[in-house]
């Protein structure tokens, strides 16, 4: 079982959108520490002994031992530009320790990035430093685990393999091949399993009746706990579910686009106090906001004024919306990661009145479509 399971990873071939190409015949340039890291807008430091060091810039990534001349390499041996640019356009300055390394981050956007992205950041930089030092890609190096789906009465031929860095691919026997990135809450997701678990090597065979519909997990874990089954399910459905919504992402069209773009404005025109505007997309149910505000009748900015301002909605602006699938009457399903007023990740939890468990932060809504309108059907998260 475990050879099976390893022979399928190395057949896994896949390009990182951060590293596309192998290294061609280029020039390397040995620079001081000080001078290279002049300018960067990620410096990397590993945890390890002996301590290595990469200094990023849109240009170029230098590397080597920490306080040694490091060696330079253009951006066309590691491919790391466009990557660097959309971190350096999304998230703040930040300096961070992490479990994948040491971080100095030179920002210029906004968002606050919350641990898990931190790290995400560490190990694309780690990467990085890998690919340079050997000049070429490794498709193993950085996975955090492969599922694999076979069988079954659909001829399943399907595989997810998602990496620390949290770029996803999806792809199939048939043609079907999709990518994409990690939100901050799977992030958080997948380090707890990676960071607390053993390593998994795992085969789930189904009855007959299943047409053979077998299921494979390698996750390469760094922890001390052994993954029981119910674990070994979620990340199962883990696995399965970013199947899905990628796909579905990748094949959105222009009504998609114009229901996300919905949805961000009545998003936006709750926070900004543009309670008109909402009112006019969103078809909901009131039945809760006029239980809150028996005072005011047959007004529904009214009711959302209220409730964004004294009734504990949290009307905040939202920091990423991510397709989930189409809706069975036509709608469409999203979910949204807010951001708090300082910029960081809003969490709401633990869900539904407990006590304990891990809090909330992606928050399902649906946009459907009324008459020739699309409208959102839901308010945003609530906090008594």
């Amino acid at each position: 079982m475990k050879t099976k399971v390893y022979g399928f990873l190395v057949t896994i071939t896949l390009l990182l959108s951060a590293c596309e190409a192998y290294a061609t015949e280029s020039s390397t340039d040995t620079l001081s520490p000080k001078s290279e890291t002049t300018g960067a807008l990620l410096i990397w430091e590993s945890i390890d002994s002996p301590c290595e060091t990469a200094a990023i810039t849109l240009e170029s990534l230098s590397y080597g031992k920490c306080g040694d001349p490091l060696t330079s390499v253009s951006m066309q041996v590691t491919n790391h530009s466009p990557r660097l640019a959309e971190l350096s356009d999304l998230f703040a300055s930040f300096s961070a320790e992490t479990p994948a390394g040491n971080l100095i981050f030179k920002g210029m956007g906004d968002l606050v990035p919350t641990a898990a992205e931190k790290r995400a950041i560490a190990e694309w930089a780690r990467l990085m430093f890998q690919v340079a030092q050997a000049g070429r890609i490794d498709s193993a190096w950085g996975m955090a685990f492969a599922w694999q789906r076979e069988g079954g009465p659909g001829s399943f031929c399907d595989d997810v393999v998602v990496y620390l860095t949290g770029w996803v691919t999806a792809s199939d026997c048939k043609g079907y091949n999709v990518e994409g990135y990690l939100t901050a809450s799977q992030l958080g997701e997948l380090y707890a399993w990676v960071d607390g678990l053993t390593t998994i090597d795992y085969t789930q065979t189904y009855p007959a009746s299943t047409a053979g519909l077998k299921m494979t997990l390698a996750l390469a874990g760094n922890g001390q706990k052994q993954a029981e089954d119910e674990t070994i399910k979620d990340i199962f459905e883990f696995a399965a579910t970013l199947y899905t919504e990628l796909g579905y992402a990748a094949e959105a069209g222009a009504e998609v686009d114009e229901a996300q773009q919905i949805l961000q404005d009545y998003l936006m025109a709750l926070n900004s106090g543009d309670y008109i505007l909402a009112a006019k997309l969103y078809s909901g149910d009131i039945s809760v906001l006029q239980s809150w505000n028996p005072d005011i009748r047959d007004d529904l900015p009214a009711l959302l004024e209220r409730a964004c301002t004294q009734n504990g909605l949290q009307c905040l602006v939202p920091r990423l919306i991510t397709y989930r699938a189409p809706d069975s009457d036509g709608g469409h399903n999203f979910y949204v990661e807010f951001n708090n007023d300082d910029q960081t990740l809003f969490q709401h939890g633990p869900c539904c009145g407990e006590t304990s468990g891990a809090p909330i932060s992606m928050f399902p809504f649906l946009v459907e479509k009324s008459d020739s309108n699309l409208l959102v059907t839901d308010l945003p998260p609530y906090v008594p």
